[in-house]
C-alpha cells in the first residue's frame, strides 16, 4: 500500500493543486488526505461529470487538476470527456475506483456490470490509463507516465483505484457549519409578456454584449445560443461550448474561482440548465463574487425541433436564491433586463438573471469556424494577456 500523502507530494511538485470529486469509499483516504492538505484546493462536485467540467474550465488559468470518483459514475463524466474534454483539449489526471472489479473482494450488485466494463469503457473513451501502483517506486513512474501522455496528447490520463491501495486516513478538518440565525427567502415573478412579444435570443445576446465589461469572459451553452453569440462577431473573450450539454455552469464556475479578477458571464439555456441543476448549488456553495448566470428561457428545445422543456413551471431565481446566489432576477421585456445589466456591479455575485424569451432563430445561421482547441487556446492567450475587449462598432 502507498500512503495518500505520497501521491499527493507528486502532485505538488508537478503543480496539481487543484482537486474535484465525488465520494467513494475507495477513495476515502485520498479524498481525507486532500481536504486536509492546505496547499491544496478541493472543489467538491455535485456530479461527476461537473467536476470534470469545473477542472476544465480552471485549466483556462493553467491550473492543473485531478479529477476522483467511483467508476458507477464515469457514466455521469461521459459526456464532458467526449464532448468538452476531446474537443477542446483539456488534460487532467482522473482516478477512477475500481468498484466491481473482476475477481476482486465481494461487492454490491450495482457494481457488478460496471466493474466488468470499467476498463474497456476508458479504452473506448480513448482515455489512456493503469491500475494506480501499491508502492511508492511504481507510482512515481506511473506518474511520470501520465506526464508523458498528457504532454503528448493534450487528453486526460486515468488511475485505476483498486480497494486497499491506499492506507487508511481518517479527516481531520471540521465540517462547515452553517451560521446560527433565520433564513428568509422571498422571491416574486412577474410573466407580462405574452409567448410572441418576448424577445428572441439574438436580441437578448446583443442587450448581454451591450453591458459587458471589458474584461468579461462569456461561455455560451451548448447548441444556437453559441452559434448566434458567434454570429454576432467572434472575439477572443468569448467560448463556445459545442457539446456537454448543462456543463457551462460548471465550467464557468471553475474557471471563475480560479481567475478572481474577471467576472466570468454564464449564458445559459433551460434545457441545458434543467438538465445539471445541481451546480446551482455549487455555485451557490462556492460563492463566487465573479460570476453572473443568464439563463436565457424559451421553454424548447430549439436545436432538436422545438420540443418542450418542463420551464414553463420552474422560477429558476428561486432555485438559485435558494442555493445561495447572491441576488437573483427573473424578467421576460428588454427594459427590465437593460436596468438589471445596467445597475449589476462587477463583483456582486454570484447573480441570475433568468430571462424568458421566444423561440427562433436567424435565417442561415452558420457554425463557429474557428475549432474547439483553437478556441481555448486563443481564450487562454487572452487571459495571459489580460488586455480587455473593446466592444464598439459592433454588430
Amino acid at each position: 500500500m502507498v500512503n495518500a500523502n505520497d501521491f499527493l507530494q507528486l502532485c505538488k511538485q508537478h503543480q496539481y493543486d487543484l482537486f474535484s470529486g465525488t465520494p467513494c469509499s475507495y477513495l476515502k483516504p485520498l479524498i481525507n488526505a486532500v481536504i486536509d492538505d492546505p496547499e491544496i484546493q478541493y472543489l467538491p462536485a455535485t456530479n461527476e461529470g461537473d467536476a470534470v467540467a469545473m477542472i476544465c474550465g480552471a485549466s483556462l488559468n493553467n491550473r492543473k487538476g485531478v479529477v476522483m470518483f467511483q467508476n458507477s459514475g464515469l457514466g455521469n463524466a461521459v459526456n464532458p470527456l467526449t464532448s468538452l474534454s476531446f474537443p477542446f483539449r483539456f488534460p487532467f489526471i482522473m482516478i477512477v475506483t475500481h468498484r466491481g472489479q473482476p475477481g476482486g473482494p465481494a461487492d454490491e450488485p450495482q457494481h457488478e456490470l460496471m466493474g466488468k466494463v470499467t476498463e474497456e469503457m476508458l479504452d473506448t473513451l480513448k482515455i489512456g490509463w493503469e491500475h494506480f501502483p501499491d508502492d511508492v517506486p511504481q507510482l512515481q513512474a506511473a506518474f511520470q507516465r501520465a506526464l508523458d501522455y498528457i504532454k503528448k496528447t493534450d487528453l486526460p490520463y486515468a488511475f485505476v483505484l483498486r480497494k486497499g491501495t491506499i492506507e487508511s486516513q481518517e479527516l481531520k478538518s471540521p465540517p462547515p457549519e452553517l451560521p446560527l440565525g433565520k433564513r428568509t427567502f422571498s422571491f416574486s415573478e412577474t410573466i407580462g409578456k405574452r409567448y410572441e412579444e418576448r424577445l428572441t435570443r439574438t436580441e437578448a445576446l446583443r442587450e448581454i454584449l451591450a453591458f459587458k465589461h471589458p474584461d468579461d469572459i462569456l461561455v455560451a451553452t451548448t447548441g444556437k445560443t453559441g452559434r448566434e453569440l458567434y454570429a454576432l462577431g467572434d472575439t477572443p473573450d468569448q467560448l463556445y461550448m459545442v457539446g456537454s450539454m448543462g456543463c457551462a455552469s460548471s465550467f464557468a464556475l471553475g474557471a471563475a474561482i480560479c481567475s478572481p479578477e474577471r467576472r466570468w458571464v454564464v449564458i445559459d439555456g433551460d434545457a441545458a440548465a434543467l438538465m445539471r441543476l445541481g451546480n446551482l448549488a455549487s455555485v451557490g456553495h462556492f460563492q463566487p463574487s465573479n460570476y453572473l448566470h443568464v439563463l436565457l428561457d424559451n421553454e424548447i428545445n430549439d436545436s432538436t425541433g422545438g420540443q418542450s422543456t418542463v420551464s414553463p413551471n420552474v422560477s429558476f431565481s428561486a432555485v438559485a436564491q435558494a442555493c445561495g446566489y447572491g441576488q437573483v432576477f427573473a424578467a421576460d421585456c428588454a427594459e427590465a433586463l437593460t436596468s438589471i445589466l445596467q445597475k449589476l456591479e462587477k463583483n456582486s455575485g454570484p447573480v441570475l438573471i433568468h430571462f424568458r424569451i421566444r423561440k427562433g432563430s436567424p435565417k442561415d445561421l452558420g457554425r463557429p469556424a474557428i475549432k474547439p482547441y483553437e478556441v481555448k487556446q486563443r481564450l487562454m492567450s487572452h487571459l495571459a494577456a489580460g488586455q480587455p475587449i473593446d466592444r464598439r462598432g459592433r454588430e
